[in-house]
């Protein structure tokens, strides 16, 4: 998704998965090429190289109930095809509510770099006419449910959208790889394996690691702006994101036409209600939020994830899918062994409202001195091609549009700047507006000032908070569970007599969290990279209310009303991850 079911007939994705992983060589032989493949000599080379054609997924098209599904894809073959010179395969799709990249869409596009005006999605899309100008052939699908409406000729691929569910999506992926490797000439490595690498942002970065987890023809992916674990995402602490949830299922449903599943539709509703604002508000999300990622792989102990080489582009500053959701899968597929890197930009799914307290417009597609849209061809080229590979750290975090850190792992805050939340504080949730003012939301504890010139604030802090909703405390779902109150943790920074949210990001966390009674235990917050000037006072933001999380899609200029008269005291404290950076890798300020 630029933005975003659950499994079939009672089978369990993970049993179901493993069936499949085993039989995986033998499923695919009868997939056919149902549109636009023959070679013909009397047609022009351009239409010989690039064609839109039409795959079979096994996978049932639970709308007409069909046995099998009609995916629409895009083909761009390179110009050695016609010489019958084998090249790798880069297969891409699209971000939520979009569509494949169609042959007319690659003629008239020019590959970016990170400086573009485009935006960063866009940047990433105009990649393809990179690849196929060196030497790649590249198959861009679209999702089940997905490109109708197009410039393709076509009414996109059949079937309803599960939002990434290994039953349906991940099947439909598997059928346009084998597809592939029965029908091109795709160069072998020596082991006779076909050179097969994937690339997309958001929606179409999900099905990557996932399709990698069960395809061992994988062997190189570049998943940009996206998500590890799905219901951490959307309802992190079990907290809906409603603005993005709302903005998402209007998009798909008011919007683009697209074809929802049954649950997808479902989901849609109940999230969409004015008053729901918890998981338990909207029961049918919990399953199919979780078993959308590649976190439901990871959480079944007989799965073991085979090693693939990784680049992970993440946003710090992606309220959607945040630097945490980057985090959590570099380190699971770093220790599935696979050559992975983390490399992130101020760029990615803004959507937070500007003003006081916000750190303005969402930046480029830079990491310092690394353009992450011009890496992701490098990347390639170094895993499918054998050419020389790009100068990369482990990990890449930039702290804005021109500064970054290289690092080799990311550590835990180590208690030697902890911030102590005071006995007796009450936040009431009465604006939503990202500022510390009496009249607002927001309550500021900081550390003392800084007075070195050498250290930020990187990683993920982790608070231990004794949370409890207060007598007057409004709960507008109280049949969903017990009364609950709610507060929203942030970083924040006073800089020059002025206070921001560091990178937009805030973690809910419930009254009703087990974690959260007495003694606390650990509760880790969203994950950020901020350089911090001498003179700054960091420390932590706490609001009753928060844009994010409120009845309104991320887009509106209207005052959300679900955490209206949420009020919650809180004690306790928490640890920053402020370390010394010796070493800041510092683009030259050009404009761009």
């Amino acid at each position: 998704m630029r933005f975003s079911d659950n499994h079939l007939r009672g089978c369990s994705p993970i049993s179901h998965r493993f069936l499949k992983h085993t039989c995986l060589t033998g499923i695919f032989p009868f997939l056919t090429l149902l549109a636009g493949c023959e070679q013909d000599s009397d047609l022009p080379v351009q239409e010989e190289l690039i064609r839109e054609i039409v795959i079979v997924s096994p996978a049932p098209n639970d709308t007409t109930g069909s046995l099998n599904t009609s995916i629409t894809a895009s083909l761009f073959l390179p110009d050695q095809h016609l010489q019958g010179v084998a090249y790798p395969l880069i297969v891409h799709s699209h971000s939520w509510g979009g569509s494949r990249i169609s042959g007319p869409e690659l003629l008239n596009s020019t590959p970016a770099s990170a400086a573009s005006k485009l935006d960063y999605f866009s940047q990433v899309d105009s990649q393809l006419g990179a690849f196929r100008e060196g030497g790649y052939a590249v198959i861009s699908f679209d999702q089940r449910g997905f490109g109708r409406g197009g410039d393709d000729g076509d009414e996109g691929s059949e079937g309803g959208s599960h939002g990434m569910s290994p039953d349906f999506e991940i099947e439909d992926a598997k059928a346009v790889v084998s597809w592939a490797v029965n029908n091109l000439n795709i160069l072998k490595d020596s082991a006779g394996d076909p050179r097969i690498g994937l690339m997309g942002n958001s929606y179409g970065g999900a099905f990557q690691p996932m399709l990698a987890a069960e395809d061992p023809r994988i062997d190189a992916i570049a998943p940009s702006v996206t998500w590890f674990n799905l219901r951490d995402s959307f309802a992190p602490n079990g907290v809906l994101k409603k603005t993005w949830l709302i903005a998402i299922c209007n998009k798909v449903v008011d919007e683009d036409g697209a074809q929802l599943s049954t649950e997808m539709e479902l989901a849609c509703t109940q999230v969409r209600l004015t008053n729901t604002r918890e998981l338990a508000d909207a029961p049918i999300t919990e399953n199919l939020f979780f078993d959308n990622g590649l976190a439901s792989y990871a959480s079944d102990p007989r799965f073991v994830m085979p090693p693939v080489d990784a680049l992970i582009l993440q946003g710090t500053r992606d309220t959607l899918f945040p630097l945490s959701e980057g985090m959590a899968l570099y380190n699971f597929l770093n220790n599935a062994g696979g050559d992975v890197r983390l490399i992130t930009h101020e760029s990615g799914h803004g959507g937070v409202r500007n003003g006081a307290g916000s750190q303005g417009e969402i930046g480029r597609g830079f990491c310092g001195n690394i353009d992450t849209i011009q890496l992701i061809k490098q990347w390639f080229d170094e895993k499918l091609y054998d050419r020389p590979p790009p100068v990369l750290p482990r990990i890449c975090l930039s702290l804005d549009d021109n500064r970054a850190v290289h690092i080799d792992s990311i550590l835990p805050p180590s208690g030697a700047h902890r911030v102590t939340i005071p006995p007796l504080t009450t936040v009431l949730g009465s604006s939503e507006n990202n500022t510390d003012s009496a009249a607002e939301a927001a309550l500021f504890f900081p550390l003392p000032q800084i007075t070195e010139p050498n250290l930020a604030v990187i990683g993920t802090p982790v608070a231990r908070l004794f949370v409890q909703a207060a007598p007057a405390n409004s709960d507008p779902t109280p049949l969903s569970g017990p009364n609950s109150a709610a507060i929203f943790v942030g970083v924040g920074i006073r800089r020059n007599n002025e206070m921001f949210l560091v990178d937009d990001q805030v973690q809910p966390i419930l009254s009703t969290d087990g974690r959260t009674g007495q003694p606390p235990e650990p509760v880790a917050l969203m994950a950020v990279a901020e350089k911090l000037e001498v003179g700054d006072r960091v420390g932590i933001l706490i609001y009753a209310k928060h844009d994010l999380y409120e009845n309104h899609p991320i887009d509106s200029d209207g005052a959300g009303t679900n955490w209206q008269g949420n009020i919650a005291t809180v004690l306790g404290e928490v640890d920053l991850p402020i370390v010394t950076v010796d070493t800041i890798d510092r683009r030259p300020a050009t404009g761009n």
